[in-house]
């Protein structure tokens, strides 16, 4: 009897202590140290996305009182916009500000912006992204629910997306028959395309001034910040205001980091990166008119008006097919539904 009554004592404290350990809390990451975090945008300046981060590191360094120091690393400094996002799944990079559609290959839903003339205004636009709506909730989640580890901060503008060519403008989708065209690695985009006439082809943003200055390719599709900063107006003098997209910026960080640091340093990131997102909307408005007049009086740059409803009524009809192809069609809706 006594041996038995040891054994269930024994049995007992095994579980005690078992019960403490799981229950314990863990230590809370120490607010004394310094966290030196790296941002890389594959951008070079002047540019929204530039400015979207270096707001974002000066306001947060000012709310930490410079406990968490963020570095800025444009121009692909650390890589193309695959090797980022995979440096930031896995920790080495901290923050990521880029193109939705270059996120395309982890969240395949993304590829619903890259639907041309999918917003009718600048304000549509903008209320469909706002954070904390429905569509910014939604895409949030999404990245729970895939797992990333990767965290999304906050949606964002970044400027209207025209086509540029080396040969001539295009004012009608006639003008685009055979054009071999670089575009982003989103299926959606390379069947728009497709269907307006060019050849697409895939390759990365840093690649398009030797593509075209080399014949790979003759036109692409980019903001005019981002075809001013990387001077693409030397190798592609033609640009024809298409404005079929309204640029889609994710700013995301790494869920590593993210669970790394104090509790009161996650609330500041949550407090600072959606203003950061609002800033990069407002600046890439302001650029477009301002970077596109800079080119035509200093470098050349011829720029068309389009026949736009003549490029509408070539993709339009395909916007629900490839909605649902993305398995976004009830983002599609919710685009539709707002007014």
């Amino acid at each position: 009897m006594k041996k038995l009554s040891f054994i269930l004592l024994a049995f007992l404290v095994i579980i005690m202590v078992g019960f403490s350990a799981g229950t314990k809390e863990q230590k809370p990451a120490p607010t004394d140290r310094v966290y030196n975090l790296r941002l890389a945008t594959v951008v070079a300046p002047p540019h929204p996305w530039i400015e979207m981060a270096e707001y974002f590191a000066r306001e947060l360094g000012a709310k930490t009182d410079g406990k968490v120091k963020v570095s800025i690393h444009h121009s692909s400094t650390l890589g193309n916009d695959a090797t980022i996002l995979d440096e930031t799944r896995a920790g080495t990079i901290d923050f990521v500000i880029g193109g939705t559609q270059n996120a395309a290959q982890f969240v395949p839903e993304y590829q619903v912006f890259g639907l041309s003339y999918l917003f009718n205004s600048q304000e549509h636009f903008e209320k469909a992204i706002a954070f904390g709506g429905k569509i910014f909730n939604h895409y949030a989640k999404l990245h729970e629910d895939k797992k990333l580890n990767l965290k999304l901060l906050a949606l964002a503008g970044g400027g209207t997306r025209n086509a540029s060519s080396n040969l001539k403008h295009f004012i009608t989708p006639d003008d685009l028959k055979g054009i071999k065209m670089r575009l982003p690695g989103s299926p959606i985009e390379a069947k728009l395309w497709s269907a307006l006439g060019a050849l697409p082809t895939s390759l990365p943003w840093n690649e398009i001034y030797s593509a075209v200055q080399t014949g790979v390719v003759n036109a692409f599709e980019s903001t005019i910040s981002g075809f001013y900063g990387s001077k693409l107006y030397e190798v592609a003098p033609y640009m024809s205001r298409t404005e079929h997209l309204y640029m889609l910026t994710h700013f995301t960080m790494g869920q590593s980091t993210w669970d790394k640091l104090p509790e009161n340093y996650r609330k500041m990131i949550l407090e600072v990166a959606p203003k950061a997102g609002v800033l990069g909307t407002e600046k890439g408005k302001e650029f477009d008119e301002k970077l596109l007049k800079d080119m035509q009086d200093k470098f050349g740059l011829k720029v068309a008006a389009v026949q736009k409803p003549a490029f509408v009524a070539k993709v339009a009809p395909l916007h629900d097919e490839l909605a649902a192809n993305a398995k976004a069609s009830d983002v599609l809706a919710m685009i539709r539904e707002i007014k």
